[in-house]
């Protein structure tokens, strides 16, 4: 069973949808695991059909919309704060606690693409989140763009739109297509999405990226322990390299762990046997260290 649900992400509204699993009985607390979607993405995106697979093992589950997209409020649209997005998914763990199906001790994280680099931050400052599954995200947001052309240009035009942004309010726009362009199946595939999904515009504010290059996940991940993480990451990634979830992983304390899906691409992890290895390796990892019951 699924209900539309609303909670407020320092004072403003966040449109999610909980799920309850079928075999759910009244006055049982469960684990509950929220799902995080990547960069500009909504909650219809790619993630339920993970969110699915989990409930059908006893977990209760919650999609949403992070402020400034989707369904969920916050003006201008389209603004990717990293930060402002890890105080939403904080703020998800509280409305979760406060729901009478979930076990407020029993909480988890799933994140993937960008929504991994916000679920990992998420978990290493906010004790509450006691299992962590990090799939195909960076842990370091500039080397990660670095990787691009002419970076230094870019990055002076960022930095001249954020500083037109807080002197006149006036807000830019790019289109997320161009910047995933150096990896030609991602934006394919983000091209038939947008026919797919009419709550999502694939569209990011020019000036939140000044935000955006400052954030660096790893730099927090010494403290997910004792608490469990465990990153997914395919081989042949042009979008996020392999290298971003080993030098995670290399950070991070036990228990973690890193699995490699080889001979896979960014996109891999949403579809066919990809998918399937992701929900394996992600129910088993749950199952092992935040049992649904």
């Amino acid at each position: 069973m699924e209900r539309t649900v609303q909670f407020y992400s320092e004072g403003t509204p966040v449109v999610g949808i909980l799920g309850i699993p079928d075999d759910y009985k009244a006055g049982e607390k469960r684990a509950a695991v929220i799902f995080c979607q990547g960069f500009t993405g909504v909650k219809e995106m790619f993630l339920p059909h993970n969110a699915e697979r989990l409930r059908a093992e006893g977990y209760l589950t919650l999609n949403f919309d992070y402020r400034y997209f989707g369904e969920s409020g916050g003006e201008p649209r389209s603004r990717l704060i990293p930060m402002a997005q890890v105080a939403d998914i904080r703020s998800a763990m509280t409305f979760m606690q406060h729901q009478p199906e979930v076990n407020p001790d029993r909480i988890g994280l799933y994140g993937t693409s960008f929504g991994c680099a916000n679920v990992v931050y998420t978990a290493g400052i906010d004790e509450r989140a006691k299992c962590t599954v990090a799939v195909v995200g960076p842990g370091d947001c500039e080397r990660q763009f670095r990787m691009g052309p002419n970076f230094d240009a870019f990055m002076d035009k960022v930095r001249r739109a954020k500083a037109e942004f807080v002197i006149s309010g006036k807000v830019s726009y790019m289109q997320t297509m161009r910047l995933m362009a150096r990896d030609p199946d991602v934006v394919a595939d983000l091209e038939k999405s947008q026919k797919l999904f009419p709550t999502w515009k694939p569209e990011v504010s020019f000036e939140s990226l000044a935000d955006i290059m400052e954030f660096k996940p790893e730099s927090v991940v010494d403290r997910i322990s004792p608490r469990a993480i465990l990153w997914l990451h395919t081989d042949k990634d042009k979008l996020v390299p392999l290298f971003e979830a080993q030098s995670m992983y290399a950070k991070a304390r036990h228990p973690k762990k890193l699995v490699v899906l080889e001979n896979m691409i960014h996109e891999d992890v949403y579809r066919g046997q990809g998918f399937e290895l992701v929900v394996q390796h992600t129910n088993a990892w749950f199952k092992e260290h935040l049992p649904a019951r």
